[in-house]
């Protein structure tokens, strides 16, 4: 299978490369670029073609998916991509950044005559890896049209917000804040399990199988409780970003978030203790020796 397509992508971490080697797999024609030139080895060695620089990634492209780490980074990607890209090119923006900046970047996107989408996703890299990410998408309908194919190969199910660029990058730090509430609320609860006598996996399985059984409270509970690093894991310094970026966001709208403010000091305390780089659900770890 085969696909027209000229599609780059910018940021080969825990996440890009399992888009990137399911976009190779639908029969696109890939070109890739990160820092660390020997993260692309293995999309090389699989027929993606890797570019020296972000400009000579976008001047191959018709679609470059970024997906880097914060707002910093995908700014500074952005601008060595506006010079390159062809008009009507299209930036297929993943990062979790604020919405303000999803709203700049896709101002200087216009000017040029090209197209940026919002498109940040839900899902670890074992989701990415099955092509089972969520995708939240926003911007100009020609484009996410012509994006479609690209989509269809990295996730299981897109959800449409409408035009406005910010709109996606709002819902993504919302639901993040949503799970960084339950690992919080999970965390208190297993601790006081702990401290009570009551067995954590029963407990964990009657929650599920009554009041709440989402997969969020199965996958997280589980990794509260078994209270190992994660191979897969959401970095608190990552998780810490996102939710002072849910923040900010609140707080442009005119309204706080209360409870975001406990957690804040929760992550806030992890990751000057040093944990920056371990996963977010050791949360009950630093509550077990600071509450």
């Amino acid at each position: 299978m085969s696909n027209s397509l000229q599609i780059g992508i910018i940021g080969l971490g825990n996440m890009g490369t399992p888009i990137a080697f399911n976009l190779l797999r639908a029969g696109f024609s890939l070109h890739v670029y990160n820092r660390s030139a020997a993260k692309a080895g293995a999309l090389v060695t699989a027929g993606a073609r890797f570019c020296e620089t972000p400009e000579l990634l976008a001047q191959s492209s018709d679609i470059v998916v970024t997906m880097v780490s914060d707002d910093a980074a995908l700014t500074e990607i952005t601008d060595k991509l506006l010079p390159a890209l062809r008009p009507g090119a299209i930036h297929l923006s993943m990062s979790t950044v604020a919405p303000v900046t999803s709203t700049q970047l896709a101002a200087k996107h216009s000017e040029r005559g090209q197209f940026y989408l919002s498109s940040p996703v839900m899902g670890r890299p074992p989701a990415a890896e099955a092509r089972q990410l969520f995708i939240l998408l926003s911007g100009e309908a020609e484009a996410k049209t012509r994006v479609a194919p690209v989509l269809e190969a990295i996730g299981q199910r897109t959800f449409d917000f409408g035009t406005d660029v910010a709109v996606a990058h709002t819902v993504k730090v919302t639901l993040n804040f949503m799970i960084f509430s339950v690992v919080e609320l999970l965390s208190e609860v297993m601790l006081l399990a702990e401290k009570t006598g009551i067995d954590k996996t029963t407990l964990l399985d009657t929650i599920t199988g009554t009041i709440f059984g989402a997969p969020v409270f199965k996958n997280y509970g589980n990794l509260v409780i078994q209270e190992q690093e994660n191979a897969n894991g959401f970095a608190t310094r990552l998780a810490f970003k996102d939710l002072k970026l849910a923040e900010d966001t609140a707080q442009r709208a005119g309204i706080s978030l209360p409870l975001a403010e406990i957690i804040h000091s929760h992550f806030d305390g992890m990751v000057n203790s040093g944990g920056g780089d371990r996963d977010v659900s050791l949360l009950i770890s630093h509550l077990r020796k600071n509450l």
